[in-house]
């Protein structure tokens, strides 16, 4: 009897030990469990990558947006007597202007304004915010003027960018053209002019230069080159201008003959910029612009 107690007692020890053990051994099985689930149910929002893939995803579409927006080419114009030196206004200017709208299809603005009719060639005029589009092209002369605070305060980037295309290739002639007049603001204008009245009188002025609100400077889509005065007509300079302008965009706005169209005497010296396409058009075709579009120029 004593042995077989002394048996039991160790067995009872031994089933206590194996339950200790057991016990330790589910609890560490618990614990893995635990730091598995944890790990493989990982809030991804923690994941420092998959941020990454969402920032990145939200930059692509945020550029696509940008890549959806169309953009709106400027334009700048000048008209001036031939030996005008004194505005010395860069081709590019700094000042931190906001650039009105320019180059649009104004047709789909004229809701707001309710000006559209047409030319005498059927082409539609319309009027936006007190600026006149002609077939969506911009038009300053005597008889359509801009308002006194449309100010795009420099040549466009998109003008100078044709004019320096153009500028080398008449560089790889020989030739030297470059832009001796370019923006010119309506307070400029309308000093300029009325020097001129007081000079020659309001007669002889008007036919060289513009009064504020009609001049072509203001639009920021023409300049004045290299001597601005008859003889640069004559020039290596100026015969090959004459050729080939058209071929970056522009076009002698006011050209030989046509003084009583255009209401300025011809200017060699002054382009304008269409763009390609309608530049080779009114240049194959002869006429100055307002006989290509069917439009006047004449003050009131």
């Amino acid at each position: 009897m004593a042995y077989k107690k002394r048996k039991r007692r160790h067995k009872t020890k031994w089933n206590y030990k194996r339950i200790a053990i057991a016990s330790t051994s589910l609890a560490a099985l618990v614990v893995a469990t635990t730091v598995l689930i944890i790990v493989s149910g990982k809030d991804k929002s923690g994941d420092s990558s998959y941020n990454s893939g969402i920032v990145a995803d939200a930059a692509q579409n945020n550029s696509n947006k940008k890549d959806n927006l169309s953009t709106v080419p400027q334009q700048t114009s000048v008209d001036d007597k031939q030996n005008e030196t004194s505005d010395n206004t860069n081709a590019v200017s700094n000042d931190n202007v906001d650039t009105p709208t320019q180059n649009v299809n104004p047709t789909n603005q004229a809701g707001n304004n309710g000006m559209t009719s047409k030319t005498s060639k059927g082409y539609s005029i319309t009027e936006v915010d007190g600026i006149t589009y002609v077939d969506g092209i911009l038009i300053a002369n005597k008889t359509y003027a801009l308002p006194a605070d449309y100010n795009p305060g420099a040549v466009d980037s998109e003008v100078m960018e044709a004019f320096s295309v153009m500028q080398n290739a008449a560089a790889r002639e020989g030739l030297n053209i470059y832009i001796s007049s370019g923006f010119r603001s309506y307070e400029t204008q309308n000093r300029l002019y009325n020097n001129y009245v007081a000079k020659d009188g309001k007669a002889e002025a008007d036919r060289y230069s513009a009064r504020a609100g009609h001049s072509e400077h203001q639009t920021g889509l023409c300049f004045d080159l290299n001597s601005i005065d008859d003889s640069f007509a004559a020039t290596p300079e100026g015969e090959w201008v004459a050729n080939h302008a058209w071929e970056y965009g522009f076009i002698i706005r006011y050209p030989k003959g046509k003084e009583d169209v255009t209401g300025y005497m011809y200017e060699s010296w002054h382009l304008r910029y269409l763009g390609k396409e309608l530049a080779k058009k009114v240049y194959d075709s002869g006429l100055c612009l307002e006989e290509y579009y069917g439009i006047t120029s004449q003050y009131e």
